[in-house]
């Protein structure tokens, strides 16, 4: 339980916090999302940062790739956790950059 929620925590600060820059190394388990060369006012430029955000929760909670039931278990609860938070703070960026944020139900 504690090491999924390290996980969690790390993947949603990280993913979500320093929203430019490269991806850094897998062993810190967080990756940046670049979005500066997005127009987030658009809805193409909103929807490709959001994909972004997501594609980098999934490659940190997917490291190390889950080989039992457990481990898949943890890397969904994993995702669940840090596309939240990632998404929140996506939202806020959007905000930030002069887009008008969107709620859509996945």
């Amino acid at each position: 339980m504690a090491k999924s929620m390290f996980r969690s925590l790390m993947a949603a600060a990280a993913v979500s916090a320093t929203l430019a820059a490269a991806p850094v190394s897998a062993a810190d388990r967080h990756q940046k999302v670049q979005y500066d060369d997005l127009d987030l006012s658009t809805e193409a430029g909103q929807s490709i940062f959001k994909s972004r955000v997501i594609r980098a929760v999934r490659n940190v909670c997917a490291f190390p790739q889950a080989r039992t039931s457990f481990e898949r278990l943890d890397q969904v609860q994993c995702e669940a956790r840090a596309k939240a938070a990632a998404m929140s703070k996506a939202e806020k960026t959007i905000a930030r950059h002069g887009g008008t944020v969107k709620v859509a139900l996945d």
